[in-house]
């Protein structure tokens, strides 16, 4: 999140805002992020992010001031909107293959209202909202983006065939969030888990979630905890099966020297066809 944007002329938006520290004049600075980049400005408004652990939204009028113009960028208002949808204000990260775009269009393909508004809430986090897109996670040895991983897999399970229309929702908004406690740092990390240490973290977003379809949050804190539970229900362990063969579906095509069983118009992928990659590669 680097590109830096440069205000020539009075400019008006949405933005989330992180405070900084406050000069000797009595100007504060501000890094104001934006899905177009992110500059730094001052403002004489002063506010403090401490007692909260989301990033703060609101609608910002910045003017150029000095020499040369756009040089620094001063804010004359801040009106606050906590209820900004923050997906939307993450600025696309330097250097990589449009994970934001990418992601924001995996959340208008979950057509379910309860899980979009949870990622919303959820990548309002500060850890995620910053950090997500710059993790490494180690795969097999190998080390790997956090949030390229995910999305990749959120994606194949978005063109997969098979699921119901809830465990597609379900199973994107899963292969999303399964690794994102590891965007806090590991010493923060409950019990040593990243997985249950985000789920504490999001308790207030399921717990929201859970009074409004207290069935579908059921399904998904089950795949959040697979790992620590003795058993699932046959509609989650269905769903985690099927996410699973797909997770590794992009290692599997690098092997697989089969005939060419997916070049249909379809984009659509099938299990099936995917335990006939893994059968092969594995004989």
């Amino acid at each position: 999140m680097n590109k830096q944007l440069l205000i020539t002329q009075p400019v008006t938006f949405d933005a989330v805002l992180e405070p900084g520290l406050i000069s000797g004049d009595g100007l504060q600075s501000v890094r104001v992020l934006h899905p177009d980049g992110e500059l730094a400005a001052w403002t004489w408004q002063h506010f403090d992010a401490a007692n909260t652990d989301s990033v703060l939204t609101a609608t910002v009028t910045i003017r150029p001031f000095g020499y040369p113009l756009g040089l620094t960028s001063v804010i004359d208002r801040i009106q606050w909107q906590p209820t900004l949808q923050v997906v939307d204000l993450i600025p696309e990260v330097s250097g990589t293959a449009k994970l934001v775009a990418r992601f924001r269009s995996l959340l208008v393909h979950i057509r379910h209202p309860g899980l979009q508004q949870l990622l919303q809430d959820v990548f309002a986090l500060r850890p995620l909202f910053y950090d997500y897109w710059n993790t490494s996670l180690d795969m097999d040895g190998r080390e790997c983006s956090l949030a390229e991983k995910a999305i990749s897999n959120a994606e194949l399970v978005q063109w997969s065939v098979g699921l119901s229309s809830f465990q597609r929702c379900i199973g994107m908004t899963f292969a999303l969030l399964r690794n994102a406690g590891q965007a806090w740092p590991r010493e923060e990390w409950s019990d040593g888990e990243h997985a249950l240490h985000l789920l504490r973290q999001i308790d207030g977003s399921m717990s929201h979630l859970a009074s409004v379809y207290p069935e579908d949050a059921d399904v998904l804190r089950e795949l959040m905890e697979h790992e620590y539970r003795l058993s699932l229900s046959p509609l989650a362990l269905s769903t985690l099966e099927h996410v699973n063969y797909l997770a590794d579906t992009s290692r599997l095509d690098a092997h697989w020297k089969g005939p060419e069983e997916d070049n249909g118009s379809s984009n659509l992928i099938s299990l099936d066809a995917f335990r006939r990659r893994r059968a092969s590669i594995s004989t």
